[in-house]
């Protein structure tokens, strides 16, 4: 026998819900230049997985792999970064070890000071905010040899809620089936946080002529 939710309580309910999902995103904030640094157009941009902050992490109490999150998030912001990078029309790779430093490169850096896993379960299951997550960096892009940065910037967002069981106007018989299916981790924060710092990159780019402004992605700056 399946059960439903008055119409008027779920309309209600899936209201609230789509207000919480349009904080599903990550943005862009105190964005610096240092423009007394002259840089030319990289010829290679290498990026060097993130730092990331002990204290700012909160993984998931029944995640499958304790511990793995700080490293599982490095090496996907890493991947995802190098991805939108290249889209970019320079050649971008993740560095092993100590990069020698050439004048026509560039090295992306940062750190992971927020990380919160959440969790998908509740998201899916409930909505409306429960389990939410958390992503938040510090960016630095250096040219060359020069230790100062050319850009600094931070980005701040995460994923804090979908559609949930309680919000899906659907029989609660299938809600067991979408927990089954949920995920733990950050994926989808970290290609966020990649698209938005390429994002600042390309604009850098597109600003002095190396780029068509409409290769970088759209930047979405946090409000201050």
């Amino acid at each position: 026998m399946r059960f439903l939710l008055p119409l008027s309580l779920r309309l209600g309910i899936a209201a609230a819900a789509f207000a919480f999902s349009s904080c599903a995103s990550v943005s862009v904030r105190n964005v610096v230049r240092d423009e007394a640094i002259k840089s030319e157009k990289p010829s290679h941009i290498h990026v060097v997985p993130f730092e990331v902050d002990p204290a700012g992490v909160k993984e998931n109490a029944a995640r499958k792999a304790p511990g793995e999150l700080a490293n599982e998030a490095r090496r996907l912001v890493a991947q995802y970064l190098v991805k939108e990078l290249s889209k970019l029309g320079t050649p971008a790779s993740i560095a092993s070890g100590k990069i020698a430093p050439k004048a026509n490169a560039w090295v992306v850096s940062g750190r992971i000071t927020r990380l919160a896993e959440g969790s998908r379960i509740l998201r899916m299951s409930i909505g409306l905010g429960s389990g939410g997550t958390k992503m938040e960096t510090d960016v630095f892009v250096r040219s060359g040899t020069r230790k100062d940065p050319l850009l600094r910037f931070a980005t701040s967002g995460g994923s804090n809620a979908t559609p949930g069981g309680l919000t899906n106007p659907v029989p609660f018989s299938g809600v067991p089936t979408a927990i089954l299916n949920s995920k733990e981790g950050v994926t989808d924060d970290s290609a966020r946080t990649a698209r938005m710092i390429a994002g600042i990159i390309g604009r850098y780019m597109a600003d002095r002529g190396w780029i068509a402004a409409e290769k970088a992605p759209v930047i979405k700056m946090a409000r201050e």
